[in-house]
């Protein structure tokens, strides 16, 4: 009988490991609750301790903090009563996990210092190099800097005694990370550059691409452009390869702004329209890119595709309601317009009515309206025309007054026939 439910225990937790590897969490939380429930009836205090600790692993994944924090806890009582150091160690851990996740970091501070302080000797070391890490994150995030050098230096000892580069590499950028923001930047410099080492050794494209902008960020801060150059580059090469769209996306972005400090201003127009291509989403970091670009395109004096760029930016700020960048967008309209009335007159859009329709077409009421008292300040009533007549229609889908607007509409259509 023993041996049966031994079995059954054994298989539920083998289902539950292999779900919670592969992040299905609510059907490994399923199968540690069975196996929970087995480990009961088997009244072995090491197997239930076992299997608490996994079942609150997988409730931290979930969320559900409070249920994993009493299972921590209950697993942590049965190991002290049992004397099972390396379960009171996990415990220790998973407490401190949950402290974590809920901004408790003094607390977080004294559970990995006890989970360190019980760790036998006997056990995996690489383990216990993964405590000091996860101690140095939480100093660091305590702004404890001396304490957090000490943590990431015993973690990166016990990686490189027991051969873990992948370990040993991302405990570099961790500790390249603190001597940067601490003012040691050569010894940050040190750190990053054997980590790309070591993930070039490995193999690891990823963490090599992230850690190459790292440096460059490093370079960048020193005003060293064509190192931070060097670095971005291979970055970006790495990222359209190897990772994320989103990732390739803010890669080109920050090689456009070393490309802006070099003067390289083609290229990183080049760098920031890729930048856009594969941003994933529509929000203020898009409305940045396409302010930036509006920049690039007035500094070559390409007028027309610098106000649609603008006007691209715009229109997200006002869906954010971003008032002090709002502004900033007119202040480069203003003087785009000035400069197009002084060299050439107002523009002929004419000849790009279809993606002018597409924009006014996503734009609020307000916007719509705003812009036209723009066009119309600056006398190119024309513009102001058009946008009062966009603003006209959205009014009357709205069921809202529309007198006003039309008066706008024949006041500005009679200076448009004086003006002719």
């Amino acid at each position: 009988m023993y041996d049966g439910e031994l079995f059954n225990w054994r298989n539920l937790m083998e289902d539950g490991t292999q779900c919670l590897g592969d992040e299905q969490y609510l059907k490994a939380e399923k199968y540690y609750s069975q196996a929970l429930l087995k480990a009961y009836e088997l009244a072995v205090p090491e197997i239930v301790a076992f299997t608490l600790r996994l079942l609150a692993t997988v409730r931290v994944r979930l969320g559900n903090l409070e249920f994993a924090e009493e299972g921590f806890k209950e697993a942590l009582s049965i190991c002290q009563d049992i004397q099972n150091a390396k379960g009171m160690a996990e415990a220790w851990a998973g407490l401190a996990s949950i402290s974590v996740k809920m901004s408790r970091l003094r607390e977080a501070v004294g559970e990995y210092e006890q989970a360190i302080a019980v760790y036998p000797e006997s056990s995996p070391q690489l383990r216990l190099g993964m405590l000091y890490a996860d101690l140095g994150q939480v100093y660091t995030a305590l702004e404890a800097w001396t304490k957090a050098k000490s943590a990431y230096s015993k973690a990166l000892e016990l990686c490189r005694l027991y051969s873990f580069p992948k370990g040993e590499a991302e405990l570099d950028v961790l500790s390249g990370e603190l001597c940067f923001r601490i003012g040691e930047k050569t010894q940050a410099l040190k750190n990053l550059k054997h980590a790309c080492q070591l993930f070039v050794q490995i193999a690891d494209m990823v963490a090599l691409s992230t850690t190459l902008q790292y440096l460059a960020l490093l370079y960048f801060d020193q005003n060293e452009m064509l190192l931070a150059f060097e670095c971005q580059q291979r970055a970006v090469a790495l990222c359209l390869k190897y990772d994320s769209k989103e990732a390739f996306s803010e890669s080109s972005y920050f090689l456009c702004k070393i490309e802006q400090n070099l003067e390289n201003f083609q290229e990183a127009r080049y760098y920031l329209e890729l930048s856009i291509r594969f941003y994933p989403d529509k929000n203020l970091e898009l409305a940045l890119r396409y302010k930036s670009l509006g920049n690039l395109l007035f500094l070559s004096m390409d007028y027309a595709k610098s106000e649609l760029n603008y006007l691209k930016a715009l229109r997200l700020f006002e869906s954010y309601q971003d008032d002090l960048r709002i502004g900033e967008v007119y202040d480069a309209l203003t003087l785009l317009k000035e400069i197009q009335e002084q060299n050439e007159g107002s523009i002929n859009f004419k000849d790009k009515a279809d993606d002018w329709s597409k924009l006014h077409g996503k734009f609020t009421l307000e916007a719509l309206v705003h812009l036209a008292e723009f066009y119309e300040k600056y006398r190119n009533y024309r513009d102001a025309l058009e946008c009062y007549w966009k603003a006209l229609k959205r009014a009357r889908e709205a069921e809202v007054a529309t007198e006003w607007i039309e008066l706008r509409v024949q006041q500005v259509s009679k200076r448009l026939r004086r003006k002719k």
